[in-house]
């Protein structure tokens, strides 16, 4: 199994407002399948506030669901249990591996971090990825100089070639 990981502020959205080249890209890579005839997982691992109490953190993943709902993103990270890794949950900040080991698990328990990819606009969180074994990808987010990419749809042939079958 493949994984596709988004970071969401600055990377798929600003200011809750989708970037451009955000919703086509998300269904390109939707719809793509890997060697086998299965599709991606696709999964987001966000920073989001740390709960006072565990007894907070139903809540704040409604706060965090209802700006996937605003940004009508919510469908590709169904079911959302398996699809979103909150720092909230897990306890820990990216790029603290924890996280990523937290959102891998969801999909499969112990899925290497080969079978992964992370989509983000932060660099140090790239390396981190990188480090670990994933593939990152340095979005170039907005007021960035550069990036890996610079528009959302270039990630489009990197996930491709990802899944390709390795010769």
């Amino acid at each position: 199994m493949n994984v596709i990981l988004f970071d969401l502020g600055r990377t798929l959205e600003t200011d809750d407002v989708l970037l451009p080249g955000a919703a086509d890209m998300l269904i390109v890579v939707a719809a793509l399948r890997d060697a086998s005839g299965k599709p991606l997982g696709m999964g987001l691992v966000s920073d989001f506030t740390m709960p006072p109490t565990p007894a907070d953190i139903p809540e704040i993943r409604k706060q965090y669901i209802a700006i996937l709902d605003r940004l009508r993103i919510r469908n590709f990270f169904e079911p959302l249990d398996r699809g979103v890794t909150l720092s909230t949950d897990v306890g820990v900040f990216k790029p603290d591996k924890r996280i990523f080991r937290a959102a891998l698990d969801k999909f499969e328990a112990g899925l290497p971090f080969v079978a992964a990819m992370f989509v983000t606009e932060n660099p140090e969180h790239v390396a981190a990825a990188t480090a670990l074994g994933m593939r990152g990808v340095h979005f170039k987010g907005p007021g960035q100089a550069s990036g890996e990419i610079d528009k959302l749809l270039d990630l489009v042939p990197l996930v491709r070639q990802f899944i390709a079958p390795q010769a």
